[in-house]
């Protein structure tokens, strides 16, 4: 049997993000074990390392705030003002856009508090998709770069990442990149429910340079996170956008038609322009981080104004149901209503 700490003080740590309170959870659990006494309620240790996280920020000197710039397996460079210093990260779990605390503890720079995070983008952890994984923290905009040909569009993993997006409190922008490979212009007639949903959605080229202006012109003076399958030429597009990143790129994997991992952790970077650009490492799959249906639901805003007979209809097969009329005559895409049932079975 998993064991569980109390509702009510579960309840008295709301104010943590699920990635927040599982390395809470965890370190308690390091505590007990240690301690010899396996009979000893969880709330114990938990509360036990909560105090021991007080005494380090109380006992911490020469605390400045800052922004995590770039993370590691222990350690983060933080932005305090205009200089990049290293820290510890001790127990937090910090990652590109938090706004921190560091201090001394002692002869070591590290972390003691991070501020509440206004936005998030996070995914399922890969080897236990019932444990958050944060990507980036505090941002305005998510652009979803996706590519034609090479990779192909995938309209499913723009639909995940909307997910995300819509829980974490961002918006999104998706970005069509190599457009000068297009052949058939039918293959972007997936595109048109986000179109149709408000979603901006930018056609690009780091070839002749289509778009770019106007992508930079839709983000000026925002935080934005760069995100996208591997080899859809993200860090190309970025170079593009702002030439000073000099981000890391590289060629299809030959034989394989996908990309190669030239991003292996993000990183924060100030443009001039007063833009805030986090790059992110490219993936082949991003799993679904909801917890409810309700949530997948907020993420598909062409069923907010539709009224069904029923208040907490699930639109999977209630009578009434007004989302499945309106798929039946066209008003809601059927690529996207059944996107949503996808989704609403992964839950189960």
């Amino acid at each position: 049997m998993k064991e569980t700490i109390s509702t009510k003080l579960a309840n008295s740590l709301s104010h943590l993000d699920s990635e927040q309170m599982d390395s809470l959870i965890q370190r308690a659990k390091s505590l007990k074990k240690r301690s010899g006494n396996p009979s000893d309620p969880l709330d114990r240790w938990v509360e036990r390392a909560l105090k021991k996280e007080a005494r380090s920020r109380d006992n911490a000197t020469d605390r400045q705030t800052g922004t995590v710039v770039s993370t590691y397996a222990l350690e983060v460079d933080v932005e305090v003002d205009d200089l990049v210093v290293r820290a510890q990260r001790g127990s937090h779990t910090a990652v590109p856009g938090d706004r921190v605390e560091i201090g001394w503890v002692g002869s070591d720079l590290r972390i003691v508090d991070i501020h509440p995070r206004r936005t998030k983008l996070s995914r399922p952890d890969v080897d236990n998709a019932h444990q958050e994984r944060l990507i980036v923290a505090n941002i305005d905009v998510v652009v979803i770069v996706v590519s034609v040909v090479s990779p192909p569009l995938h309209p499913r993993l723009i639909d995940r990442y909307m997910i995300a997006i819509q829980n974490g409190g961002a918006n999104s922008v998706v970005c069509v990149n190599k457009i000068d490979l297009l052949e058939d212009d039918t293959e972007l007639e997936v595109l048109q429910p986000y179109q149709a949903i408000g979603v901006p959605v930018v056609f690009a080229s780091t070839k002749d340079g289509k778009g770019i202006e106007e992508l930079r012109d839709l983000l000026r003076g925002k935080t934005v996170a760069f995100v996208g399958h591997s080899g859809v030429g993200k860090s190309s597009l970025g170079n593009a956008f702002a030439p000073e990143l000099h981000l890391k790129t590289n060629t299809l994997m030959e034989g394989y038609g996908r990309g190669a991992h030239t991003t292996t952790v993000s990183s924060l970077h100030r443009l001039e322009d007063g833009t805030t650009i986090i790059d992110t490492p490219g993936i082949r799959s991003f799993g679904l981080w909801a917890s409810s249906q309700s949530e997948v639901q907020n993420a598909f805003p062409e069923f907010q104004n539709l009224k069904c007979r029923f208040a907490n209809c699930s639109h999977l097969a209630e009578p009434g149901c007004t989302v499945r009329e309106a798929v039946e005559t066209g008003a809601v895409s059927r690529d996207r209503y059944e996107t949503f049932l996808r989704l609403c079975k992964e839950l189960l």
